[in-house]
């Protein structure tokens, strides 16, 4: 008898273990997702059902959360960088006025997350 073999219909590996073929399946981790990958997950599940679980079902749910993090992540850093030079928010003013900076670092923060959320995230 062999140890193993393969349904070639389905391209499932089954190991003989006793008396009875059991199939050979991993458990696939999914990424550590940020917020922006938890949010897409959730915005999916309650308003893209079909969408949501055909991904599942394929099992390219967690691909495509990955990629959407990460979209969204180095998105967020670039408008981040960019309103701030813009605004003039630098280190010197953090070193001289830091409550000035830390409100327009967390304005910019908001209105980069807003725009993260609308072309991405939600989209």
């Amino acid at each position: 008898m062999q140890r193993f073999i393969t349904d070639e219909r389905t391209g499932i590996q089954y190991e003989l273990i006793g008396d009875y073929y059991y199939p050979c399946l991993t458990i696939e981790h999914p990424p550590v997702l940020t917020k922006y990958g938890r949010m897409r997950e959730r915005y999916l599940r309650e308003h893209k059902k079909a969408l949501y679980f055909n991904l599942l079902t394929s099992g390219k749910l967690y691909e495509h959360l990955a990629d959407i993090d990460t979209l969204a992540c180095n998105m967020a850093e670039y408008l981040i960088k960019g309103m701030a030079k813009k605004q003039g928010v630098t280190e010197q003013l953090k070193a001289e006025d830091m409550m000035r900076w830390v409100g327009l670092m967390n304005n910019i923060r908001a209105c980069a997350d807003e725009i993260v959320l609308n072309d991405i995230v939600y989209s």
